[in-house]
């Protein structure tokens, strides 16, 4: 039985995906953005009610994403409000969101209990984790992956320097269809569901931003029973990478 999901996020074809972090080339201009949607930090209810008026309900900085593919990768251009952009790691296949601004994205297929978590930051760092099921949360070998994906970013400001006022950044992450498919299952629309979560740290913020597409219930970016499935625009495209 399929996962139930809130929504459907369509990746456009694009048979060479561009990527220019500025994402001003048409093929990201004429595929649709969604919004990420602010997420209640864990605890807010039971904060004092100052703490909980000047944090607010609402997503103060905001970003967009869109999905395009081809017969080889599956590319995810995010474009981020950000008054602080930091980024404090110094390598690939660490936990980053601990360490800065970071875009998270939760690739699972709807058949199998395996998934992965995949993370870019706006020093182009890059991580890889792959979940044989969540019951492997948190285990050392999900993290012994290559970082195989492609980040690509630009940043609007200064990085690292919390005294000046930044713009944002814009993030593409090129995913390749042969990591995804390798454990057997193909990339069909329909079939493929997806998260893309955002950690935005600001020395202008009064916290941490947390924020998701789709709209999570909770701040749990694990929760794939509430993943939106992937629809691709042509569906006649069936792509297996053994």
């Amino acid at each position: 039985m399929k996962e139930k999901t809130k929504e459907r996020m369509k990746a456009d074809y694009a048979a060479d995906i561009p990527m220019d972090p500025a994402l001003l080339d048409d093929a990201w201009q004429q595929t649709r953005k969604y919004p990420l949607h602010w997420l209640k930090p864990n605890g807010f209810e039971s904060w004092p009610g100052e703490k909980q008026k000047n944090i607010g309900r609402r997503l103060r900085e905001k970003a967009s994403a869109r999905l395009l593919w081809n017969e080889t990768h599956l590319a995810v251009g995010v474009e981020m409000e950000d008054s602080d952009v930091v980024a404090e790691g110094t390598r690939d296949q660490d936990h980053l969101y601990l360490q800065g601004d970071t875009i998270e994205v939760f690739i699972k297929p709807l058949k199998a209990n395996y998934y992965w978590e995949l993370y870019g930051t706006p020093n182009n760092l890059k991580t890889v984790f792959f979940y044989p099921s969540r019951g492997y949360l948190f285990l050392p070998s999900c993290a012994k992956q290559k970082a195989e994906i492609t980040v690509c970013t630009k940043v609007f400001g200064t990085l690292n320097d919390w005294r000046k006022r930044d713009m944002g950044w814009n993030m593409i992450m090129k995913i390749p269809l042969a990591m995804l498919t390798r454990h057997g299952l193909e990339f069909e629309t329909g079939e493929w569901s997806i998260m893309i979560g955002r950690q935005n740290y600001s020395a202008f913020l009064p916290f941490k931003e947390l924020s998701s597409v789709p709209k999570l219930s909770c701040p749990d970016f694990h929760l794939y029973e509430e993943y939106a499935i992937i629809t691709l625009n042509d569906s006649k495209k069936t792509i297996s990478q053994k």
